[in-house]
Order: C-alpha cells, then structure tokens, then sequence
C-alpha cells in the first residue's frame, strides 16, 4: 500500500504507480467470467488508488473483492507467490479501516503485503525508459 504519508519510499511507490498507467478499474458485474476479471491485481490496484485517497472503506472493498481472485490463480499455481499474493491480500481485506493509517506507519506485516502487492501487482519503470512498462498480471 502506498501513501506519501508514510515517507519518502512510498512516494517514489506512488510515482511508480502514476507512471505505470495502474488503473482503478474494478470488476463489474457485466464482466463476469472474462479473463480480465480474473486478475486480482485490478482490484488490488483499485484498493491502492483507493488507499492513496484516505478512503479505508473502499480499500478493503477492492481487497475484498481480490481475495477470491486471488484464492483461484492460487489454485492453479502452488507457487510460493500466489500464496504469499492471498496471504497478504486477506491481510488488507480484513484489517480494521480505523487501523490503516497507524498500520501503515508502523506495522511490520502491513509493509511486508505492501512489498508483496507492490512487486506483483505493479510494474517498476526502468530507468531511463520513456514508455511506461506494461502493467504486470
């Protein structure tokens, strides 16, 4: 998770994510059953935009939303990854809203699912590079 609230790291995070093209594009009903639908990363991104905004509620929402996303490429997939991915997906899903902000300063746990989201759900730039990456599934 990433706020400019929480130092100077995060705020690069943050940069990151606005260089990437990250979307707060959430799962619609309409879509059910597309591949598209099917990536927990467009809602994780969504619950980051989300975090960026102070709007805990929403957050956990797209996290929520996530988890089970999460839970069935983890199904297919008996990596480590996938499973560290719902670990720290049900993490955010079930944290209390009232508890982000102290968590997000201060918690252990919180910035080893932030490292895990981040390095899965959102591209890193390359230095010197024009374009911004593709956003990573």
């Amino acid at each position: 998770m990433l706020s400019l609230r929480t130092g100077p790291a995060l705020a690069l995070g943050l940069a990151l994510l606005a260089g990437c093209g990250a979307s707060s594009e959430s799962t619609r009903p309409d879509q059910a059953g597309t591949a598209a639908t099917a990536d927990p990363c467009i809602e994780i991104r969504a619950g980051i935009d989300a975090f960026n905004l102070g709007d805990y509620e929403e957050t956990i929402g797209h996290f929520r939303k996530a988890l089970p996303l999460a839970v069935d490429e983890a199904k297919n997939d008996d990596s480590q990854k996938a499973a560290d991915l719902v670990e720290a997906v049900t993490y955010y899903a079930e944290l209390d809203p009232e508890k982000y902000p102290e968590a997000a300063r201060s918690s252990a746990d919180f910035a080893k699912y932030k490292a895990i989201t981040l390095g899965q759900c959102v591209a890193v730039e390359e230095p010197g590079s024009d374009e911004p990456p593709p956003v990573a599934t």
